[in-house]
């Protein structure tokens, strides 16, 4: 049964008959319902870091998500309020979209309560020699030189 973007599975064995395993279990998903929530920290679309990349084909590319990032909670101990750190490895060329760049820890109260990968949202490949030169060209003229 699904309920406010939470979805629970019961099962129910060795009942006699059907009416009695269909009262169990309403009663096991009326509890789990009633006791337990469903947080949404991002979706897989949410953009938690840029990142320049040296020497790729476009100038910036944008961190996300492999996946949703949902955090169950006791509604007895109240909502919570989760906060997120990002720790990106070494970006080496070329990238693909689900290629694991870094993770994600999802906070509550300083304490780790989730971990998930991080990918890039469109594919990065490496500029090649003559591409690498009008980058640079471009930079020198626009007076946008990074050393």
């Amino acid at each position: 049964m699904k309920q406010n973007d939470m979805r629970v599975i019961a099962t129910v064995m060795g009942e006699p008959d059907s009416n009695t395993r269909n009262s169990e279990i309403s009663s096991m998903l009326d509890y789990a319902f009633a006791t337990v929530g469903l947080k949404k920290v991002l979706s897989k679309e949410s953009v938690v870091d840029k990142v320049n990349i040296f020497k790729s084909t476009i100038d910036e590319v944008n961190i996300v998500p492999i996946k949703d990032v949902n955090i169950l909670y006791k509604k007895i101990e109240g909502e919570i309020n989760p906060t997120y750190q990002v720790k990106l490895d070494e970006i080496k060329l070329p990238v693909k979209v689900g290629d694991v760049v870094g993770k994600l820890y999802v906070l509550n109260n300083k304490k780790i309560i989730n971990e998930v990968d991080l990918t890039v949202d469109q594919d990065v490949k490496k500029c090649n020699f003559i591409e690498l030169y009008f980058k640079y060209f471009k930079n020198i003229i626009s007076g946008n030189i990074k050393f």
